[in-house]
């Protein structure tokens, strides 16, 4: 997955004394889990883009949230908006910041949205 990451000319995955995070490289924003903050917040950001395979055959999307909170958003946010999301990439490569507020009782997603622009990568 890191060669995958590393691909991606906008949205990185970093590492800092508080944990991971996701950058922003054309606006400097960055992305954390509400468990790094004081005080904690039932939130998380999570990693959604569509990326060549390391092997050269085609592309895969990629899902992965900071905590599995992330990736379970990104995953309802799917599932309401798909056709939005087709509509926008097709096919094409792209990455995008999702931002997720869960329920902390049972871990499942009450809000979903898009935290960063959507990218899409063949401009690059």
């Amino acid at each position: 997955m890191h060669t995958a990451y590393d691909t991606d000319p906008v949205i990185r995955w970093e590492r800092d004394d508080l944990g991971w995070l996701l950058r922003d490289t054309r606006t400097g924003a960055t992305y954390r889990t509400g468990t790094q903050l004081d005080p904690e917040q039932p939130t998380d950001s999570a990693y959604f883009g569509r990326l060549p395979r390391p092997d050269g055959n085609g592309t895969f999307l990629a899902i992965a949230g900071i905590r599995t909170n992330g990736s379970l958003g990104v995953v309802d946010l799917l599932t309401s908006e798909i056709a939005t999301f087709w509509g926008q990439v097709g096919d094409k490569r792209f990455s995008t910041v999702v931002s997720v507020e869960y329920d902390p009782e049972t871990d499942e997603p009450v809000r979903t949205a898009l935290a960063s622009p959507l990218y899409r990568h063949e401009d690059d």
